[in-house]
């Protein structure tokens, strides 16, 4: 009977031993999987809550690096992403140095381009949420029209070193082009009369105007046929893990801003700052 009891209590010992191993290797493995849980919590909220480095260069009035005020497209794009929940880091870098560094992943996002498909194999392109017109510029008593680049043979056009003009310019024949470091100075030269016409982005044209010549308004106007339109976008770099997504919720945010009106007033900020220019009908 004694051997029978000593059995009994054996064998409840065993129970309570392997009820203790059992218990804690549930605790273990629970403990293992609430730290694994925390840190990809943790992991994650910081990756949500870490800036996207926005780069651009200089490009008055879409790009400026003036203190707080960064410019049409800057406060555009930013808003975007704030819209879209990210928050933006912005920095302000030569062009080469934008590409180059968005490319490598050293930054997140392009403020502005235009699509070329040299740049698609480093950049994923949002939708566009502009559109930059270029239109010839000349004096208003300059009889001038411009229904195609027959219309003007024999004229000097002032240009601006390294500007994408488009093919069509680019392959026009029987004009001559005379390169300059800067617009201004094309304008200034076509007041003086030693150039015919200039060309420019409409935008970036009367904020040139509005900022160095505003007593020369009145002596400008824009040919009434672009040259060229190009769509402007903000590009991620493909280098960022998450490039997609953020192209993607960048969409879906730009598409609700221009929904609800707030896209349309940002623009209209910097629209009325700019001098008014007439065309001439084509």
């Amino acid at each position: 009977m004694m051997e029978i009891i000593k059995s009994l209590r054996l064998t409840k010992d065993n129970q309570a031993i392997m009820f203790l191993l059992n218990s804690s290797t549930r605790l273990i493995m629970y403990v293992g999987i609430v730290a694994l849980m925390t840190a990809i919590t943790f992991s994650t909220t910081n990756a949500e809550s870490k800036p996207l480095k926005v780069a651009g260069s200089v490009w008055p009035p879409f790009i400026v690096d003036k203190g707080a005020e960064k410019g049409a497209a800057t406060a555009l794009v930013t808003e975007i992403l704030k819209r879209a929940g990210y928050k933006t880091e912005v920095l302000i870098e030569t062009w080469p140095r934008t590409l180059e560094g968005t490319s490598a992943g050293i930054y997140d996002v392009i403020i502005s381009a235009w699509k070329t498909k040299e740049r698609e194999a480093h950049f994923l392109y949002t939708d566009p949420y502009f559109v930059n017109t270029i239109q010839f510029v000349k004096r208003k008593d300059a009889p001038i029209k411009f229904r195609g680049y027959q219309d003007l043979k024999g004229l000097v056009i002032g240009v601006v070193n390294g500007y994408a003009y488009g093919d069509e310019f680019d392959k026009a024949q029987g004009i001559l082009k005379v390169p300059a470091n800067h617009l201004i100075q094309n304008l200034l030269m076509l007041q003086r009369g030693r150039i015919d016409l200039t060309l420019g982005d409409k935008w970036v044209v009367r904020n040139e105007l509005t900022e160095y010549f505003p007593t020369a308004i009145k002596d400008f106007e824009f040919l009434g046929k672009p040259v060229a339109t190009r769509t402007l976008h903000a590009t991620v770099s493909r280098a960022h893990p998450e490039h997609d997504k953020i192209v993607k919720d960048f969409n879906k945010a730009l598409k609700a801003m221009k929904a609800d009106g707030s896209y349309e007033k940002i623009l209209d900020v910097y629209r009325k700052r700019l001098v008014k220019l007439t065309e001439t009908p084509l």
